[in-house]
This record gives C-alpha cells, sequence and structure tokens, in this order.
C-alpha cells in the first residue's frame, strides 16, 4: 500500500483532541504507510449551521490544507456524525469513479440517526451539553439544532442521503474498485449515571442498525377502495447497490470505540483484549485492498451472527434489531402525519396471537420525527420477531388507518386499509425474514390514495 495521508473527522459536540491518542496508534502501526495524521475540526454545536454549511465548509479546508483529490488518494476514519458529513461530502464533490477517499472506517457512525439526537435540543440537553460540557466553547445553551435534527431517528436528511448514495448510479459509491467502506459498532452502553442513555441493541448513542450502512427500501401504493377479499397490496423490495464490510464489537460503546482512553501502543500479546481486536479491525479496514475486501466483509459478517442468540434472552443487548423508518404519503407526495400502522394475520380460526406477539414482543419502540410526524421509526426485535414467526400460519399482514377517515360527514380523506384483509400488505410466511432482518435500516414508503367525495366540489345548472 502506498504512503497515503489519513484523515479522521470527529462527531457532533466533540472536537479533534479526542483523536490523539489513536492518531498516535495509527502512526506506531502504520508507520511506513502514513505520511500525515489530518485531524478535522468543525463547529456542531451551534443552533444556526446545518450539514450543508459543514460539508461545503469541509470541501474548502480539504483544499486549503493541500489534501489530494485524485482517485483514491486518501483513507479516512470518521466518528458518529462524522459519517454522515463524509458521506454527503463524497455524494455533493465527487462521483463513484473519482472519490479521492479509498479506504473508509466508521466508528459508530449515525448513518440513520441516533436516538439521543432529539433529546440533546431538549432543555436538559441544552443545559449539560449546550453549557456545563459545550465544547469548543460557543454561544451558551446552544446544542446544534439544525444538525440534531438531521441526526434525528427518521430524519428526512438520512433519508435523502441514503437514496443518494446508496441506491441506483450513485450507490455504487462504496464497492470493490471504489471506496472501500468498514463500519464498526459496540454492543455495550455507558455505565455509571450515563447509563441512561443505553438501550438494547445499540452502543448507548447509536443502534447497531442505524451504524450499518447497507439498507433496503420497500415501497406500497394502497388503491383506494381495495375489493373485499383481495390478495392485498403487493410491495417492491430493494436491497442496496454496492456493499459495505459491517463489524459488530463486543464490550465496546460509543466512547470507547474511538480508542480515546488509550495513552500507550497496544502491546502484542493484547491483541485479543476488546481494545487489541478493535484496534487489529481499524488497520485492517485502513489496509485492505479490492481483492479482499468480500472475505473481510465476510469474516466480519461471520462474527455478527455468533453474537446473535439463538433464541431470545431477558438481556437483550446481543439481539438483533432493525430500524425500520415509514414515510406515509399521499399521491400528491404530501405526509399523512396522522396514521396508525397494525400488523395482524389472515386467520380468524387463531384471533390476535400474532398481532399480540408482534406488538408487545417484537415491537420495542416508535418515534415520531420532530419535524414531520409522517416520518416514523420503528424499533423491531428481530430475534423475537423469529419465535413469532413461528407461530404465523401463512403471511403477516399490515393494515394502515389514517386521518382523516371518509365518510359520509366527511368531504376528504382515506379509506382503512388492511381491515377485514381488504387492500393490507401481505408478507408471505417465508418473505417475513427478507422485510425484518437484523443489524439493517429498512425505508418504507407507503403511499396513500386521499379521495374526495361527491359534496367536495358540485356544480348545479343555473335556472334564470
Amino acid at each position: 500500500m502506498p504512503d497515503r495521508p489519513i484523515v479522521i473527522l470527529h462527531g457532533w459536540s466533540d472536537t479533534s483532541q479526542t483523536f490523539e491518542p489513536l492518531a498516535r496508534l495509527l502512526r506506531a502501526r502504520l508507520a511506513r504507510h502514513v505520511s500525515i495524521v489530518s485531524l478535522a475540526d468543525y463547529v456542531s454545536m451551534e443552533d444556526e449551521v446545518r450539514f450543508d454549511d459543514v460539508v461545503e465548509a469541509m470541501d474548502v479546508a480539504w483544499r486549503r490544507h493541500g489534501l489530494p483529490r485524485r482517485k483514491g488518494a486518501v483513507d479516512a476514519v470518521v466518528h458518529s456524525t462524522g459519517g454522515l458529513v463524509i458521506r454527503d461530502w463524497l455524494a455533493r464533490h465527487s462521483t463513484p469513479a473519482r472519490a479521492p477517499v479509498k479506504r473508509l472506517v466508521m466508528l459508530a457512525p449515525a448513518n440513520f440517526g441516533s436516538h439521543l439526537a432529539h433529546k440533546g435540543r431538549s432543555f436538559i440537553g441544552r443545559v449539560y451539553k449546550g453549557f456545563v460540557a459545550k465544547k469548543p466553547e460557543g454561544r451558551a445553551f446552544e446544542t446544534g439544532t439544525h444538525i440534531l435534527r438531521g441526526l434525528e431517528l427518521a430524519s428526512p436528511y438520512t433519508w435523502r442521503l441514503a437514496e443518494r448514495d446508496r441506491f441506483g448510479r450513485g450507490g455504487t459509491m462504496y464497492q470493490a474498485g471504489h471506496v472501500l467502506c468498514t463500519v464498526l459498532v459496540g454492543n455495550r452502553g455507558f455505565r455509571g449515571i450515563s447509563s441512561i442513555a443505553n438501550e438494547d441493541g445499540s452502543d448507548g448513542t447509536v443502534r447497531a442498525s442505524t451504524a450499518n450502512m447497507d439498507c433496503v427500501r420497500i415501497g406500497a401504493v394502497f388503491p383506494a377502495r381495495p375489493a373485499a377479499g383481495g390478495v392485498g397490496v403487493e410491495y417492491t423490495l430493494e436491497e442496496s447497490s454496492g456493499s459495505t464490510a459491517f463489524g459488530v464489537l463486543e464490550d465496546h460503546n460509543h466512547g470507547t470505540i474511538t480508542l480515546s482512553h488509550r495513552r500507550r501502543p497496544v502491546r502484542e500479546e493484547a491483541r485479543d483484549t476488546p481494545d487489541g481486536d478493535l484496534l487489529e479491525k481499524i488497520v485492517r479496514g485502513l489496509t485492505v485492498d479490492d481483492d479482499g475486501f468480500e472475505a473481510w466483509r465476510q469474516e466480519l459478517d461471520a462474527g455478527n451472527r455468533a453474537l446473535l442468540p439463538e433464541a431470545p434472552r431477558r438481556d437483550a443487548r446481543n439481539h438483533g434489531f432493525q430500524n425500520t423508518v415509514v414515510h406515509v404519503r399521499d399521491q400528491y407526495g404530501v405526509g399523512v402525519d396522522d396514521h396508525l400502522l397494525e400488523f395482524y394475520e389472515d386467520d380468524h380460526d387463531r384471533g390476535d396471537l400474532v398481532a399480540r406477539l408482534f406488538h408487545e414482543s417484537a415491537i420495542r419502540k416508535v418515534h415520531k420525527y420532530s419535524g414531520d410526524a409522517s416520518y416514523r421509526s420503528v424499533y423491531v426485535d428481530c430475534t423475537r420477531l423469529a419465535r413469532t414467526i413461528d407461530k404465523v400460519h401463512e403471511a403477516l399482514s399490515l393494515s394502515i388507518t389514517a386521518y382523516p377517515e371518509l365518510d359520509e360527514r366527511t368531504p376528504v380523506g382515506f379509506t382503512t386499509l388492511g381491515s377485514g384483509g381488504r387492500g393490507g400488505v401481505r408478507i408471505p410466511r417465508d418473505a417475513i425474514g427478507r422485510f425484518f432482518a437484523p443489524h439493517r435500516t429498512a425505508l418504507v414508503t407507503l403511499q396513500l390514495t386521499r379521495q374526495q367525495s361527491e359534496a367536495t366540489f358540485r356544480f348545479r345548472e343555473h335556472r334564470g
């Protein structure tokens, strides 16, 4: 591997100083290959700053610092929000065939958001993060409102970014021959008072499912007036283009994955420790070549599968979760913010057994995006869902009730879909595992048909 620069980007509310230990570790391990380690600093805690501003400022700073822009000339390590910054920058200023980054190692990236982002804008968040622990210093009680909105679960920003660089022509950015991207995330939360932020399937700040860049998009178009007894609405499922390497690491949280606590090199005999294993994986991600990338992906995937329990456990930290982002809109592209999703089984003899198990056991949390409630994140425990699937006779169906409901007193609205088997999305039993998969985000678009009654608009004859 030729001598090349390494660029390191921090996350929200952080500075480059955190990554001095990691920079020293990389210099020690990659001494023959590292010409310079450039530690980035960018403003993330001022309310008026948007991702647009950070990305454009990064492009200017890249040129000013003299970093090369030729294809594959630089490697990069990013943490948390830094993952979104570099992805956005690559999508705006490069094509897949000309990207200046060759190897990209993402440490706990918030590729599809963080379950803590909306809390950073709260009163407590503004007091603690915006005053007590703010770094770098800036205006008090500001926490980066626009950045946090982009980081919130189910944000349109992360959805749009995925549409640009994970699907279609842009989706070839991350694959052998272009950018070799390795995503690493821990599976343990914080200790002490910070443990209040912990959530199963996360590192205390980001979920494994929202860190992984590989995703799927699912779409269904509901008819205006579904026929009774129909076969249900068909859906499309498209996996993201290209490929990335994704690994879940034992015993690391959102802070320790930066190795900022390491003040000395990792000794040869300590490579089987959590820190040693992490450093080895970072180094592998920074040295893997095109020919070896698929084997690297499979190696990490095998490790992920080994961590998943065969059956649900009371301690669900190692369960596999899917971040299911649902956007409900009408045929005009307008979001439907008042809606209710329900899963059920088309087997009246069995009652609501499957629905109850799915809603009570598999669905762990639902988050409405604060800026637009037509976007929601549904956190599904796929490990528990596997037990529910065994009880599904033929199919699992999805119904949706949206408001206003069309009736004789309401001039415009929607028909309830899925009620009595009419027009719901039907997921065959053998396809449920494709619809819901661990450590992944699914972008689900449900399009409803907004209807108008005759009373909405009428003509009458003029009789003079």
